[in-house]
């Protein structure tokens, strides 16, 4: 009788497992964040009805402003405010496309028709006043100073990159137009904010100013922030492609793809911590400038130049400022927390399936061996 040769390696490997999950996981974290942008969208318009001034509160706090930056020295640095005339240009966009869809529904107008006539209408609304000027200038020097400008000038030259800076500029002071923004631009030393929703959020944005023109570590501060944004996205998204388990046991072997992989697994086990380290210096340097925005406020106020009712209003500003950049922070850590729950959840019972699968099939195999 012949003897069946008997593989080893076929009795003892184990099945290769695929990455699975991550889209999933990645879905849920989108929904798990849900609620804290509800609530922030909450903040936001709070801030926008606390923000609200009459015609002769505006004037005195456009007023207390230029003397604040005088007396702080950052008008010395350059750094000035300027508004951008609020005109809600979003609803009137969707209105006009609006009408042009259903007369082409209607058979009233051809699309053709509707170009001809919808370009003019949309640079009328797209009008910006000529006070806002200086404003949008800002916003092209900071649009002009990010990386992805010069390649694109360097990729189309100079004069499709004068195009992109000035379009760049329109369309991100859209965003004031609306009244949903106010800022401080670090490279352009320049503070913007709407002329009527978020007026008191100037100090705030002057506590920025302060923060980056007085140099050391707040200035170091504020220029973690985008790295402060960017950091969350890419230690979720590692530890979502990442196929191992967070219970899984360390890599002995000292070999540098060990290494790098038992980086990787500290990485998403610590995935919470670390997006909450991440997003820390964004956190304190937002606070530590409504602190010192308001201290400035608050001198004003003991010399008669600003009235403790726009103050108070200024404080509020800031507090719901604060929360709404605290309640990201937490947002980001619970969610990332969640996600790779979800993702090891599915990864386990993936795994376990096709073990089960695997060891049935060895199991049948070593069957018919003992019949041969």
């Amino acid at each position: 009788m012949k003897i069946p040769k008997i593989s080893f390696f076929e009795q003892t490997k184990e099945p290769k497992y695929k990455n699975k999950g991550y889209i999933r996981a990645s879905y849920a974290q989108s929904i798990a964040a849900i609620p804290a942008s509800i609530a922030s969208v909450g903040i936001v318009k709070a801030m926008t009805k606390v923000s609200e001034l009459a015609p002769k509160d505006t004037a005195q706090l456009r007023k207390a402003t230029q003397t604040g930056l005088k007396d702080t020295g950052l008008y010395d640095k350059g750094v000035r405010a300027y508004t951008i005339h609020q005109n809600p240009i979003l609803p009137k966009i969707k209105e006009t496309l609006t009408t042009h869809v259903n007369n082409i529904v209607a058979k009233k107008e051809t699309f053709d028709e509707m170009l001809d006539t919808i370009i003019p209408e949309s640079e009328k609304i797209l009008k910006f006043n000529r006070k806002d000027y200086k404003a949008l200038n800002a916003i092209e020097t900071e649009v002009k100073s990010t990386k992805r400008f010069t390649r694109l000038t360097k990729m189309l030259g100079e004069e499709a990159g004068k195009t992109i800076a000035s379009v760049g500029a329109k369309v991100n002071a859209l965003i004031f137009k609306e009244g949903k923004n106010a800022c401080f631009l670090p490279n352009a030393n320049k503070i913007i904010t709407p002329d009527k929703s978020l007026q008191t959020s100037i100090f705030h944005e002057m506590g920025h100013a302060l923060n980056y023109n007085g140099g050391g570590f707040l200035k170091i501060l504020q220029k973690a922030r985008p790295a402060a944004m960017i950091l969350p996205t890419i230690i979720l998204t590692d530890a979502l492609l990442n196929q191992r388990k967070t219970t899984d046991e360390k890599l002995e072997n000292n070999s540098v793809k060990n290494r790098v992989q038992n980086f990787r697994d500290g990485v998403k086990k610590h995935a919470g911590l670390l997006t909450g380290l991440a997003m820390l210096p964004m956190v304190a340097e937002e606070g530590i400038a409504s602190l010192r925005g308001q201290g400035v406020a608050k001198k004003l106020v003991q010399n008669g130049q600003l009235s403790k009712n726009i103050y108070n209003k200024i404080k509020l500003t800031n507090l719901g400022g604060f929360a709404s950049y605290a309640l990201a922070a937490i947002s980001a850590v619970a969610t990332a927390k969640f996600a790779i729950k979800v993702k090891d959840n599915i990864q386990a019972k993936y795994e376990a399936k096709k073990l089960a699968k695997f060891e049935a099939k060895q199991a049948k195999k070593q069957e018919k061996t003992k019949k041969a």
